[in-house]
């Protein structure tokens, strides 16, 4: 933890001590009972502790700075404003010149600090976590408002519109589950009247894999543009974001690629999407306990399952089993996305159902820009390769997740 979050814990167990300390002066200045008495010498020596905790981790944000200061790198994000300044069209012309200069240079090095928790390896132009999480105007005569690279990446995760947890910026990250958790009515003596079932907790790790993807450019896309400059940050989240559901909602797993939703999740009807093969899959999640408070029950169709779901026989113009106004498929939401993939039948229906608050997926550090000055070497279009690190899981597939596939 930080000395600044340190300090405010500090800060808020002393704000404690001084209330207990007021409520007694005010009422006729009392002493403190014995139970406030307990209180204040649980706050004090909380207090002690935090204080310890500051003046080692200050300490230890020296010594960072001062290798920060030997290696050239500030382990500092640039300020807000000063990010303002930085464009990816900046970041892509200097990869191709080599000429890596001014705030582009800046964000380089803090990229490359960054690595150090990361484990990430650039071989181009850095740029790192800071700048992807920030929206800002760029600096020209035709400036416009640009959303942020995770904004756009999260705005293009069909899974994240469905429930699934989306994480930025991070390091390895560990999930809880349970696979499950019983209990038993205990007597006065402490008998119980049944043998209580233990919750298991296994963990799943999410870990960066390597995504390459490929930007063709022009010569004219370097001059600063406000409206290329929005265009190449969406562009480049939406490809990103392509990518890791193809993975993740393919039916056969992708080598180096996270794990499909798919793999492991319950087999339902291998049938064609219909209103028989969507109350069997709901059931088959209520039997295994998926529908309750907190679950982000949604159906995930592909074009051809969306196609059938709206032709379903209808009665009065309207489908029996997707409503438009609401974009649900038996009262549940439902989504759309290409992605969704039967390989073992083409161009059959496809579809899964389930708790998407299970599926979690995760961006890791920043991103890396390197100039291919061989594959357009004939026509001299500049090619950019962009390397970032995402993964995604689903935990508990088995019970959380039904599929429907067209035999």
């Amino acid at each position: 933890m930080k000395s600044n979050e340190l300090k405010e814990l500090r800060s808020e167990t002393l704000v404690e001590l001084e209330v207990i300390q007021k409520t007694a002066e005010a009422e006729e200045n009392r002493d403190l009972t014995e139970e406030e008495n307990t209180t204040v010498d649980a706050l004090l020596a909380k207090s002690d502790d935090y204080a310890s905790k500051i003046v080692r981790a200050e300490k230890i944000e020296k010594s960072l700075r001062e290798s920060a200061k030997i290696s050239g790198v500030s382990i500092e994000p640039k300020a807000d404003k000063d990010l303002g300044k930085f464009t990816y069209q900046a970041a892509m012309r200097a990869a191709y010149s080599g000429k890596v200069e001014g705030i582009v240079k800046e964000m380089d090095q803090e990229a490359r600090n960054e690595s150090r928790y990361t484990g990430q390896e650039y071989k181009g132009i850095g740029i790192p976590s800071s700048v992807l999480t920030r929206a800002w105007a760029t600096a020209d005569v035709n400036s416009v408002d640009t959303m942020s690279f995770t904004d756009e990446l999260q705005a293009n995760l069909v899974l994240a519109s469905a429930g699934a947890n989306t994480y930025f910026g991070i390091n390895n990250m560990k999930f809880p589950v349970f696979s499950s958790i019983g209990s038993t009515w205990v007597g006065e003596d402490g008998t119980s009247g049944a043998a209580a079932v233990s919750g298991a907790t296994s963990n799943v790790t999410l870990t960066p894999k390597k995504l390459i993807s490929v930007v063709n450019m022009t010569q004219e896309s370097f001059v600063q543009n406000a409206g290329l400059e929005a265009a190449l940050t969406r562009n480049m989240a939406t490809e990103i974001a392509s990518s890791l559901e193809f993975a993740l909602l393919d039916d056969g797993n992708i080598a180096n690629a996270p794990t499909s939703i798919f793999a492991g999740a319950a087999v339902g009807p291998v049938t064609a999407f219909d209103a028989a093969a969507a109350v069997s899959m709901e059931g088959t999640l209520i039997a295994n306990g998926v529908q309750r408070s907190g679950a982000r029950m949604a159906y995930l169709l592909d074009p051809d399952a969306y196609a059938a779901a709206k032709a379903a026989v209808q009665v009065s113009g309207v489908s029996a089993l997707w409503d438009n106004a609401d974009r649900t498929v038996n009262g549940y939401y439902a989504f759309v996305s290409s992605n969704v993939s039967n390989a073992a039948a083409a161009g059959k229906d496809c579809s899964i159902m389930g708790d998407f608050s299970k599926v979690h997926i995760a961006q890791f550090g920043g991103l890396d820009i390197l100039f291919d000055p061989y594959t357009n070497a004939t026509t001299g279009l500049p090619r950019m390769v962009v390397t970032s690190l995402c993964d995604g899981a689903a935990v508990q597939n088995a019970t959380a997740f039904v599929q429907q596939t067209e035999a």
